[in-house]
């Protein structure tokens, strides 16, 4: 059952149960009200004859008489102390033929009498301390329950009414609840069957827990959005980078085949470019693992490092490949550290790395002590990076310049995974840049320096 229904016929299930239990209620009241007023007019009644009976002699005299204490359409009856009818007043034959009760004291009683109900009032009436009888005072309530009935009909009916107003009700607020539901539900068939990403258009009044479901939504679609974006731009550049070593590669082990290993000259040349192309694959392979895995937790243990001597050491290596000047500042000639050496050396090869991509010149290592801080930039006089672009550097796959990553052999994951690496021993990483001039990378660790 589709929830509409269920709070179509729930609503109305539950308002049809209300109104006839107030139904039941308002004729069980009524009726009560209007027999307890009828029994208070029978006594009246049956009080008033019994102070008359004997001063006006109602009993032995004219019937007359008697005519002014004889309900509409009603009866009096007059018994002796024996139970004995004595006299009868009445003109409907009907109440003739209703049965006589022996009582001891006052009370009323709610017969039939030929088919139609009458309340009767028994009232038992002394003289100086004796019993002399009782008189009984009689009414149909053919009225009352006229009035009964035509009360259930317009309860009836009023209820009827209300309930088929309650189902027009219930499907308008059921729409009213259920529009953004529906709205989401049909986003989400759309995205299923056309694979876009779509949002739900959302009003800015309401404020209720739809309204909150939906932007939590659209948030996510935002979310997957970019993520996916981001992947397909990665593996179009992927797939770009990895053509060519591939492509490379086999152009060379073919080479090899047919006649490289006759001529010297060729399997030289051939196995230096299947060497540096086979070099450029695993470090993109190693990119691409480490930003895989790079939630899982580390064993790697932290030790104490010159810092000094363990930045010349790798800026040497990079001298060497990359035939490129990288100086090293610092107003120290020692800086110990507690540091994880491997996380250490791999965001200060990530800073240099990118520093030779994106510049020409020379490059500088700068490090500074400051109170309980270390602090380790890599500066480059490159082309810099413009400011809208400086806030997603550190995203998974950004590249400022697509065609200059693709030249570079960028993927976009450098600075992101140096920024985890980075957070995962308690450092910060800041970026600082201006087109033109350059950027300045700098590490920032908060550890404990050793002198």
């Amino acid at each position: 059952m589709k929830i509409r229904t269920k709070i179509q016929s729930y609503s109305s299930l539950f308002l049809s149960v209300m109104l006839i239990l107030l139904s039941i209620i308002v004729l069980i009241a009524f009726l009560w009200i209007s027999v307890e007023r009828e029994r208070d007019l029978l006594e009246d009644q049956a009080s008033l004859i019994e102070e008359n009976i004997l001063t006006k002699d109602l009993i032995s005299g004219d019937s007359d008489l008697m005519e002014p204490y004889i309900p509409d359409d009603g009866m009096v009856r007059i018994f002796d102390n024996e139970g004995r009818l004595v006299k009868t007043f009445t003109d409907e034959e009907d109440l003739k033929g209703l049965a006589v009760k022996a009582i001891n004291e006052n009370g009323y009683d709610f017969t039939k009498a030929d088919g139609e109900y009458v309340l009767t009032y028994r009232y038992l009436f002394p003289d100086e301390g004796k019993k002399l009888g009782m008189i009984e005072v009689t009414q149909p309530q053919d009225t009352l329950l006229d009035n009964l009935s035509t009360l259930a009909l317009v309860l009836g009916g009023a209820s009827l009414f209300v309930i088929l107003l309650s189902i027009l009700a219930g499907k308008w607020l059921a729409n009213l609840i259920l529009k953004p539901i529906s709205i989401m539900s049909g986003t989400m068939k759309d995205i299923e069957k056309s694979g876009e990403f779509k949002r739900i258009p959302l009003s800015d009044h309401s404020k209720d827990e739809l309204q909150v479901m939906g932007v939590a939504f659209n948030r996510m679609i935002e979310r997957l959005e970019r993520n996916y974006n981001q992947q397909q731009q990665f593996l179009s550049d992927a797939s770009h980078e990895l053509k060519t070593p591939i492509t490379v590669i086999e152009s060379y082990s073919s080479l090899l085949k047919r006649w490289g290993m006759k001529d010297e000259a060729i399997q030289e040349e051939a196995v230096e470019a299947i060497h540096h192309e086979a070099v450029r694959m695993k470090k993109l392979t190693e990119h691409l693992l480490q930003s895989a895995s790079r939630t899982e937790p580390s064993a790697d243990v932290e030790g104490k490092i010159e810092l000094i001597s363990f930045c010349e050491g790798i800026a040497q290596t990079f001298r060497r490949t990359g035939n490129r000047e990288i100086t090293i500042e610092s107003e120290f000639k020692e800086i110990y550290a507690m540091a994880i050496s491997s996380k250490l050396e791999q965001v200060i090869v990530i800073l240099l790395d990118n520093a030779m991509k994106y510049s020409e010149s020379s490059i500088q290592i700068m490090i500074k002590r400051q109170a309980d801080e270390i602090r380790i930039g890599v500066k480059d006089y490159g082309t810099g990076i413009s400011p809208e672009h400086l806030p997603h550097v550190f995203e998974r796959f950004y590249r400022v310049d697509s065609s200059r990553a693709r030249k570079t052999g960028g993927n976009g994951l450098g600075l992101s995974i140096a920024r985890t690496l980075v957070e995962s021993f308690d450092g910060k990483l800041e970026i600082q840049s201006e087109v033109g001039e350059g950027t300045l990378v700098t590490l920032i660790l908060s550890h404990q320096i050793l002198i």
